[in-house]
């Protein structure tokens, strides 16, 4: 240490030893800050002088003074070496265990100072650490047993001790409490002191103090969760003989025993539900036995009930029920029996007289006063009945967390009318729990309604096509079939939620309405026919004053009591138009609402006004659902009694847009409101509104904070279809738009080109050519392969412009130029493609008409391929002159190929095609130089490429087979080329140049089909695939009378043994069921089902086409063969049990695809599925085989693709059938995984991981040991030295991936109190590799949008594992 460190210390500890406290008190926070520095390093007399010092401080007469001494020890062990650590815990503990009546503070400050030096030392990666635990937990017990002789000696003589356990000695009940920081820190180091710890714990788990109890049961839960088995299983025999032996009694003092170990139970299974699982079922069984004798099973009305007892019990099955689901699932119909009844236990209160004015629920506010007044006039300050349903309603929920498919069985239809029932329960913090567990039971019908709603989809897709007049109510019916349990209980929860909504309380009320909130967003329309009662409640609470009760007491007190009252009917005003919100969205008549809008306008309009920035916003987005609520449509004519509000919306929301000092939230608000009063009301409003309010916009729109949510609603504006006079407002926006095209902002940049594009479709009539050239010199930046989707964007602007039919604004062709060069560059683009690529093609035939010739565009398009021919022809010629010759010519012929990506040849022609479509008088010469090219040897390949895929676009809109008579016979010879590329565009070619003719291009591809070879039947098969496929886009009615002569071909060579011409007849025969589903599938089944009873002497080649097949129909937007494939899938998926192995790795293939695009289809088989799917994740022996390769021997596992097939599939469950899964079973098979050694498996089974934390934390954390034991051994795992660099790179991305999961399981809630999480955090700072390794990956994670994301509304993937 530094001389100047030195001085510095020394200063601060004769500051710490001076006389004034304020001195003491300062010196002891400076040194605190500055042993928390990095750069401090302490020599051995410094260490000994601070750890004296700060010791003696603990003694100090100031109390803030040892406070601070406390707070300081925690940076000093982290600083200090090994010798001065034990001083200090020697001490402390010293101090602890004084039995002096007058070290009392001094045993408290002492025992605060022991369990701060615990918490540091479980952070720090010192060797000394384990030791020094040993050494406290050494002391502590030897304290709390010599306290307990002492005890008992004390006890014998009559006189009171501060260390007698069993009376609660608050000496020992402190112990305890750092027993189990102890145990909770370093748990497993401290194994040699499990068994007498055991002892203590046992011995005085009966304490008569309940002080001693509680901490026995903390310490106990923390041992079991750490000690080994054999231990585990003693305690646990133990607390269980226990149970059994003590009867339950009426008394509650007697019943002591009984609700200590059930608690004792219910700690350990929060904290070891993983080794309790395989004893839950007799447990459970226990704690059931104490509570069925509920009030309704005993005949005697006299009967008493220990209320304590009953809540444990019920906390008890709460905590089993979340920690260990499967387990207690067999119990849960008698839980939820149980529960039903406790939860209307309330033998104090009778609700008799209360439910008789349910039927009045529209009774006046005074009615409601007085009885709200009769409920507050019951007190009883001994009645704990309420603890009791507090804890039911608690059970109640975790059933309904737990079990997915609670809305396919009993349960919910017993659940729910309960839940309603109760809430009139009288106690508020019960009925915010009643409230809570309905809210979740809703989120699970919405949950289970949106898969339903998937499912019903395709359904009624198909009837439609089936009979366009068929659609009737019972498809209605069939498609809210899930939601249907719950809409018959909708009347019964409006009648209960109605008295509530008026109640004086205002948390009851705003309780009310987030369950209402809830209710909307189940099921659009739900609340439809209750409008008249729900919404004058609701307005109710918005039409409430800040008035406070009258108080008597001091003016600071009485003002304390305003502010509470008035953030009180805040939360409940923004509850209030939360909900407001969500009715108005989800429910489409807006008739139902118009008796309403007199009462409801003015309130939402004085609500907008609102000083509080959180009503004004919510209020602002009321309004503008409300405007569309008076005139939905600009088409309908509002009605008279609706023209007055008119005006007050407009002036509403224009002060809104004039107030400079408010909230960011409000004003994008207030500006999309004004948006929808123009849009939807500008006709009704003076010319002199409508001029005054553009100001106002231009200057939010130069505005950089309201800028985009300006440009947004200008957009809206725009596209009104009132088509209002915007004339003043072009003239002045369109400038700084324009100018907006050079920020580096994207979405705003997006947003522009919108409204630019919406201006120049909608009122191209103000544009003129200074205006057109603004926009123009922004737009060639934004063209570039760069981001695609903002390039498409400008080039449809540009196309807009193009496309104005005025002669003023007329685009010149140097204009266009700049734009022109860069489309031509981002055609070559191997990114380019689907809507980027259609928007270039709209850009060009715009162009065509406008600013260039027809001639002179398609030059500029092909010139790149053509002028690069005499390039090629050099460097051909100069590599045949090389000394190897022979060698040379694959690379000549490969740098023919790639003159340009692949993806520009496609592009290209597709432009061609689409130009020549619409001038095809001109298009003639350029199809015969394309003709004679592909005949002219000289040509390059890349040239012929060009021709060909030229000649195949335009095929699809023009007869070429027959304008040219040998152009079919040309591309056959092709076939002969030894060139992939060249091939490959012919065959595509020979598919379309004859699709506007299939009566006599079919036949001639299928007679070449049947009499060709193997390698041109794959070429001719690929031609047929583009016909059908192509079908699948465009309707050719020509095309139904072949397919049965197509589909002959296409089974007569599903024997091939070529898999990749299997593969494309596989393709063929799915995109043809796709347009004969009823008369194809059928066939398809039946052949299946036939190879499948006949294996031994079937190929299995044609099964795995077939299965093939099948995955080509399923695709994911709704087709007509939905229904009927959903009753024959399961046909095909049983081949996953083929005796083939390629058959079953199709077979997953076609699996994963539904579940990914149909899930529907699959949903309810999963049943019989899911056994044969993970059947497939094992690891097959006799599949593992050696292949000698010269000197080496190299291992070869062939089921290997079907294991990441399966593992695949297992994924992609996740996100579609999540609450199909059985979880615990689900999760085995990913473990697995984790074992395997395959670097594919493991990375998906991490990916795996990372998603089951978020979906399913809680069956995750009790499975934490057997996820995290496979990590650490992946961390620890070294690469052989001799590898090659690719294994050193996996492995280090196999490491950074393990890192990644671990830092996902972390997240969990309660993780770092599993011992496994500690044992890895250990072992990664321990070592110094690995320690930087993780502090990479965390900081990759913060700098990194693609890294873990854990927020649980994420439906994304979570992790980048590149």
């Amino acid at each position: 240490m530094s001389v100047a460190s030195t001085t510095h210390i020394g200063s601060l500890l004769d500051k710490m030893s001076s006389s004034d406290k304020d001195f003491r008190f300062m010196a002891t926070s400076d040194l605190m800050n500055d042993l928390q520095k990095e750069s401090i390093k302490l020599d051995d007399d410094s260490e000994r002088r601070i750890v004296k010092g700060v010791l003696k401080l603990l003694e100090d007469t100031n109390g803030e003074v040892q406070n601070q001494a406390v707070k300081c020890l925690g940076p000093l062990v982290c600083k200090v070496k090994e010798p001065q650590i034990e001083i200090i815990c020697d001490t402390l503990c010293s101090n602890c265990t004084n039995m002096s009546k007058d070290a009392e503070q001094l045993r408290d400050i002492s025992s605060s100072g022991l369990k701060t030096v615990i918490a540091s030392l479980a952070t720090t990666n010192s060797g000394a650490t384990n030791s020094i635990s040993k050494k406290i937990m050494q002391r502590l017990i030897a304290a709390i047993q010599q306290g307990t002789t002492i005890a008992n000696n004390a006890t014998s003589k009559k006189t009171n001790n501060a260390f007698d356990l069993a009376n609660g000695g608050q000496s020992q009940l402190e112990i305890l409490d750092i027993i189990s920081d102890m145990l909770s820190k370093f748990g497993a180091n401290l194994s040699s002191f499990h068994s007498s710890l055991k002892q203590i714990l046992l011995s005085h788990l009966n304490s008569n103090r309940s002080a001693v109890r509680k901490r026995v049961i903390t310490s106990l839960s923390y041992l079991l969760e750490t000690c080994d088995l054999a231990l585990f299983n003693e305690i646990l025999t133990h607390l269980l003989n226990e149970l059994q032996r003590a009867p339950p009694s009426k008394s509650s003092d007697t019943n002591t025993t009984i609700k200590t170990y059930v608690q004792a139970l219910t700690s350990i299974c929060r904290l070891a539900s993983q080794r309790l699982s395989e004893h839950m079922h007799e447990i459970v069984r226990i704690t059931l036995s104490f509570i069925e004798n509920t009030p309704s099973n005993n005949n005697s009305d006299d009967q008493q009930y220990d209320d304590e007892l009953i809540e444990y019990c019920l906390q008890a099955l709460e905590t089993y029920l979340k920690r260990c689901p499967k387990e207690t699932n067999q119990f849960v119909p008698k839980i939820v029996d149980i529960c039903i009844i406790y939860l209307k236990y309330d033998p104090n209160f009778n609700y008799d007289d209360d439910d008789n004015t349910m039927s009045d629920d529209q009774s006046g506010d005074d009615d409601d006063g007085d009885d709200d007044k009769d409920q507050d006039s019951y007190s009883d300050d001994d009645d704990l009945s309420w603890k009791v349903r507090h804890s039911a309603a608690k059970c109640i929920e975790a059933v309904v967390v737990t079990q997915h498919d609670i809305l396919q069985t009993n349960c919910y239809r017993k659940i729910v009318p309960v839940l309603i029932e109760r809430f009139l329960e009288r106690e508020n913090t019960v009925k915010a729990d009643i409230f809570h567990c309905f809210i979740t039971i809703l989120q699970q019908t919405k949950t289970t309604y949106a898969h339903q709603h998937q499912q019903q989809h395709s359904t009624i897709y198909s009837s439609i096509h089936d009979d366009e007049d068929s659609m009737d109510t019972d498809h209605l019916a069939t498609k809210n079939s899930y939601v249907s349990p719950l809409a018959e209980y909708v009347p019964l929860i409006v009648r209960s939620l109605a008295k509530i909504m008026k109640d004086k309380d205002t948390k009851n009320r705003e309780g009310s309405l987030v369950v209402l909130t809830n209710l909307v967003q189940v099921q659009h329309n739900i609340l439809i026919d209750h409008i008249d009662i729900i919404l004058p409640n609701t307005l109710h609470s918005l039409s409430i004053s800040d008035k406070t009760k009258k108080y008597q007491g001091s003016h600071t007190e009485a003002k304390s009591t305003q502010t509470i009252s008035k953030s009180l009917h805040s939360n409940l005003k923004i509850t209030a138009l939360a909900f407001l919100y969500a009715l108005l969205q989800t429910h489409n008549d807006s008739a139902r609402f118009h008796k309403h809008v007199k009462l409801m306008l003015p309130l939402i309009i004085s609500h907008a006004n609102d000083s509080f920035y959180k009503i004004a916003s919510e209020a602002l987005l009321v309004l503008q659902e409300s405007v569309k609520i008076i005139r939905p449509k600009s088409t309908v004519i509002i009605q008279t009694e609706f023209k007055p509000f008119v005006e007050q919306i407009y002036e509403c929301t224009l002060k809104r847009l004039k107030q400079k000092d408010f909230d960011q939230e409000v004003k994008e608000r207030a500006i999309t409101c004004f948006a929808y009063v123009i849009v939807y009301l500008g006709d009704l409003l003076s010319s002199d509104q409508l001029q005054s309010c553009w100001p106002i916009l231009t200057e939010l729109l130069r505005n950089e904070i309201t800028r985009l949510p300006t440009v947004r609603a200008l957009t809206s504006i725009v596209e009104s279809p009132l088509h209002l006079d915007l004339q003043i407002v072009l003239v002045e926006t369109v400038p700084i738009l324009a100018s907006y095209l050079r920020q580096n902002h994207r979405t705003l940049k997006m947003n522009t080109l919108s409204c630019l594009r919406s201006m120049i479709k909608l009122y191209s009539k103000h544009f003129n050519k200074p205006i057109l050239k603004t926009i123009l010199v922004e737009l060639p930046s934004l063209i570039n392969e760069n981001d695609l989707l903002l390039a498409q964007y400008a080039l449809k602007l540009t196309t807009s412009m193009c496309k104005i039919s005025n002669n003023q604004t007329h685009i010149d062709k140097d204009q266009i130029q700049p734009i022109l060069n860069k489309v031509l560059e981002l055609i070559l683009s191997p990114l380019l493609q689907g809507t980027a690529l259609d928007a270039v093609i709209e850009f060009f035939c715009a162009l065509v008409s406008q600013s260039i010739s027809y001639e002179e565009l398609v030059k500029l398009l092909i010139k790149p391929i053509y002028s690069q021919q005499k390039a090629t022809t050099s460097t051909a010629a100069s590599t045949t002159n090389d000394h190897h010759p022979h060698q040379q010519q694959p690379q000549q012929q490969q740098q023919q190929q790639l003159v340009v990506h692949r993806q520009a040849f496609y592009s290209i022609a597709k432009s061609f095609a689409s130009l020549t479509v619409a001038n095809l008088k001109e298009s003639a010469y350029f199809i015969k130089k394309f003709q004679e090219d592909l005949n002219d040897s000289k040509c390059s390949d890349s040239i012929k490429i060009l021709a060909l895929l030229c000649l195949g676009e335009t095929g699809k809109y023009t007869d070429l087979a027959q304008s040219s008579s040998n152009l079919q016979q040309i591309l056959l010879d092709i076939f002969s080329s030894q060139s992939d590329d060249l091939r490959t565009a012919a065959s595509y070619t020979l598919g379309y140049i004859g699709i506007r003719n299939l009566n006599s291009h079919i036949p001639f591809l299928l007679s070449e089909i049947a009499r060709s070879q193997t390698k041109r039947q794959y070429l001719l098969l690929h031609s047929l695939r583009e016909i059908i496929a192509y079908q699948n886009h465009e309707n050719l009615p020509q095309l139904d009378e072949h397919i049965d002569s197509i589909w002959r071909t296409l089974f007569a060579h599903c024997e091939c043994p070529e898999e990749g011409t299997r593969n494309v007849v596989a393709e063929c025969l799915g995109k043809l069921t796709l347009l004969k589903a009823e008369k194809l599938l059928p066939i398809l089944r039946e052949t299946f089902v036939n190879h499948t009873e006949q294996q031994k002497s079937a190929s299995p080649y044609v099964r795995s086409t077939i299965i093939t097949a099948i995955k080509f129909t399923i695709v994911d937007q709704p087709q007509h063969i939905d229904a009927i494939l959903k009753s024959y899938i399961k046909d095909f998926l049983n081949g996953l049990e083929d005796k083939d192995i390629d058959v079953r790795r199709v077979a997953l293939v076609m699996f994963n695809s539904a579940a990914h695009n149909k899930p529907m289809l699959i949903r309810d088989l999963l049943k019989e599925l899911l056994p044969k799917l993970y059947n497939e994740t094992r690891v097959r022996p006799e599949l593992i085989r050696e292949v000698e390769m010269g000197p080496f021997k190299h291992t070869v596992d062939d089921g290997l693709d079907l294991r990441k097939a399966a593992y695949e599939c297992m994924y992609t469950l996740l996100d579609t059938c999540l609450d199909k899964l059985d979880m615990f079973d689900y999760l085995t098979y990913v473990e697995d995984g984790l074992k395997q050694d395959h670097y594919d498996i493991r990375m998906l089974t991490f990916l795996m991981v990372v998603r089951l934390s978020i979906l399913c934390p809680t069956i995750v954390l009790q499975r934490l040991d057997r996820l995290v034991q496979p990590l650490k051994t992946i961390l620890q795992s070294k690469v052989k030295a001799n590898s090659i660099k690719q294994e050193f790179e996996k492995h280090d991305e196999l490491r950074r991936a393990a890192i990644k999961v671990f830092l996902a399981l972390q997240q969990i809630k309660d993780a770092n109190k599993v011992a496994c999480i500690n044992d890895f955090e250990t072992c990664v700072k321990s070592s110094k590799e690995f320690h930087d390794l993780y502090n990479t990956v965390i900081l990759e994670q913060q700098q990194s949008s693609s890294g873990f994301s854990f927020n649980t509304n994420n439906n994304t993937e979570a992790m980048d594992m590149s």
